[in-house]
């Protein structure tokens, strides 16, 4: 009988130290998660952080390629409608005694610089910088037939290179050359003569060109020379 109270004495110890030992766990699980500094991830969380990420990347690299730029001599300068600054060392051609123009409207997507381009030479008659949702015309246009050089994006920089003065987009740089062709010859008529002026829309959304004329791709050593 001795014996058996013993055994069920000894029982009984180990199952309150069991229990002890339960309660002692539990308690410094309790302890952990009350205390816890984990942030758990709701749905979509993830796809936020990377995309903010790759963004602040894209700004980094474009800002490091600015400075770089800036210290081999391009300049950044405030541009409003109309033609470009001196650096751009060409002689505008107009003739004030016809009445013509281009217009060119330009979208809230890009900023815009357009060379008109006379046929016969391959020479820049005029070159204008356009800000985005503004408008423009190129007044008093010589006689002839020409085509556009035109290039869409944000942050124009220049430099002088071989006594030219060059340019490029630094952001969202796209470049183009018009193939319609803009006839400024004044025709004559039964009843006198015409004077042709044209109308463009000009505009970049999502990365894809939208315009009232046909083009096509051409690189920015294109598009200055």
């Amino acid at each position: 009988m001795g014996d058996f109270f013993s055994k069920l004495k000894g029982i009984v110890g180990l199952l309150f130290l069991g229990f002890i030992i339960v309660m002692f766990v539990l308690s410094k699980c309790n302890k952990s998660d009350g205390s816890s500094s984990y942030k758990t991830t709701e749905n979509g969380d993830l796809n936020n952080t990377f995309s903010e990420a790759k963004e602040s990347t894209e700004e980094q690299r474009l800002l490091q390629e600015k400075q770089k730029l800036v210290s081999e001599g391009w300049e950044e300068k405030g541009m409003e409608n109309g033609l470009m600054p001196s650096c751009y060392n060409f002689k505008p051609k107009s003739d004030k005694s016809i009445d013509n123009n281009l217009e060119i409207n330009v979208g809230g997507g890009t900023d815009v610089v357009v060379k008109l381009m006379k046929m016969s030479s391959e020479k820049c008659i005029r070159y204008v910088f356009i800000n985005s949702g503004s408008s423009y015309q190129i007044r008093n246009i010589p006689q002839g037939i020409y085509y556009l050089k035109i290039a869409y994006g944000k942050e124009w920089l220049s430099k002088v290179e071989n006594n030219q003065c060059v340019g490029k987009f630094i952001r969202n740089p796209l470049y183009e050359k018009g193939e319609d062709i803009m006839d400024f010859t004044i025709k004559r008529t039964d009843d006198g003569y015409s004077i042709p002026s044209f109308r463009l829309s000009l505009d970049v959304v999502s990365s894809n060109l939208s315009n009232s004329f046909s083009s096509h791709n051409i690189s920015e050593n294109d598009f200055n020379n």
